[in-house]
């Protein structure tokens, strides 16, 4: 009876979808991230979007198992950060975000799963000089049509 335990399972009750931010550049980084998740027990489907980086676990598994499974494989990986998929980009900082800084570890990057990202870039402003003819037909101006008039 010594050293006979049985290990208990837990199982996950519900079915739930998993979207996750994986830092992949290639087919073969998909391949790999794929592999490492259909290990798991409980995987219905997995769906990778290369060109956003994303991939969605869908099954009867836990959100941190899957995480931690894509990291064993040797790739970045956090929580999908981003609620819903814009239809535009609705401000300007989406068009200058750099890239390069989106993986930036930090003290608390494996307990919590996340990182912080920071836009950079140069935003440009327009500037108009104190020209009353040039601010006239400025779009930025309000009482454009009472100074005509």
């Amino acid at each position: 009876m010594h050293g006979t335990r049985k290990k208990v399972t837990k199982l996950v009750n519900c079915m739930q979808t998993v979207e996750l931010k994986v830092r992949m550049c290639c087919s073969g980084c998909e391949r790999v991230v794929k592999n490492a998740i259909y290990k798991l027990r409980g995987v219905d489907s997995v769906e990778v979007e290369l060109a956003m980086e994303k991939v969605t676990v869908v099954g009867y598994v836990e959100r941190n198992k899957v995480l931690k499974a894509v990291r064993r494989s040797g790739k970045r990986a956090e929580f999908w950060p981003y609620p819903n998929p814009p239809l535009y980009f609705t401000t300007s900082n989406n068009y200058f975000k750099d890239t390069t800084a989106d993986f930036k570890e930090s003290y608390n990057y494996y307990r919590h799963g996340y990182n912080l990202a920071d836009r950079h870039g140069n935003v440009p402003v327009t500037h108009r000089g104190d020209d009353k003819v040039s601010n006239m037909f400025n779009d930025d101006n309000v009482n454009a049509t009472c100074s005509l008039m």
